[in-house]
């Protein structure tokens, strides 16, 4: 099974009614032992998202590291006078991805089965697979990652198929910028989604999906082949023409089922 260090800044959260604090801000309940979420702006783009594990004495969460500062600064905000007590802990414990194997190491990622497990350890472990080993994994799945994909604040949470990948709670109670998400799936069809691209020549971040003349996407991220785009599913719809990359055929890779 193949093991790789992530670049996380994880951090802890304990005291009183802690699970109650973080669940009125967030994007989704903590019904399990490990959970996917986002701290919004009241607009409802993405702050931060993370992974909330559940541990003896409180939460611990886990985001990318360039999140870490402002999602810090953003709980120790809404904090006031709660008694809670926050703490950045990365220094001392560590995320790992497991993957394509069996093994009981860890949680599964609560995004997609095909993602394998994540692991929460105070431990160094010897990682046979490196971070960009991950990054290809994922990619081959077509499931977006904000390590990589997007920075704060431009993204909503359908955008990163969020609502998809278990991340949004549409049911729970308020959290912040909730009525604008909320909004957003009752009212509208969604029309730009996150997909996974396979590349037939060489592309860049920033490039243009295009089918003949008609722009339906760009690419978000770029490794070996495979990529991730943000597409315009009506103009894809409308395309008559196979979509390229730098005059490269490329092909569009549809959601896998989470099984």
């Amino acid at each position: 099974m193949p093991i790789a260090k992530l670049d996380r800044t994880i951090i802890s959260l304990k005291g009183e009614n802690v699970e109650e604090f973080l669940g009125g801000l967030t994007t989704n309940n903590m019904d399990t032992d490990l959970s996917f979420a986002a701290l919004l702006t009241p607009q409802g783009k993405i702050i931060s998202d993370f992974f909330v594990h559940k541990v003896d004495g409180g939460l611990v969460l886990e985001t990318p590291s360039k999140f870490g500062k402002t999602l810090m600064m953003r709980l120790k905000m809404y904090k006031l006078r709660a008694k809670i007590d926050i703490e950045d802990v990365s220094e001392v414990s560590f995320i790992y991805a497991l993957w394509d194997g069996q093994g009981d190491a860890g949680e599964p990622d609560p995004r997609h089965t095909g993602l394998g497990n994540r692991l929460l350890t105070d431990d160094l472990l010897s990682a046979e697979s490196t971070a960009e080993d991950y990054d290809l994994h994922r990619l081959s799945l077509g499931i977006p990652d904000s390590t990589w994909d997007f920075e704060t604040q431009t993204t909503f949470p359908a955008d990163a198929n969020m609502d998809l990948l278990h991340g949004v709670d549409y049911k729970k109670g308020c959290f912040i910028g909730q009525e604008v998400v909320s909004r957003m799936h009752r009212k509208t069809s969604v029309r730009k989604r996150t997909r996974g691209v396979t590349l037939s020549g060489p592309a860049q971040a920033g490039d243009d999906i295009v089918a003949g003349s008609l722009k339906i996407g760009t690419l978000n991220h770029v490794r070996s082949q495979r990529a991730i785009a943000l597409i315009r599913l009506d103009r894809l719809a409308k395309a008559s023409e196979a979509p390229t990359v730098n005059g490269n055929p490329v092909t569009i890779v549809e959601p896998s089922d989470d099984a």
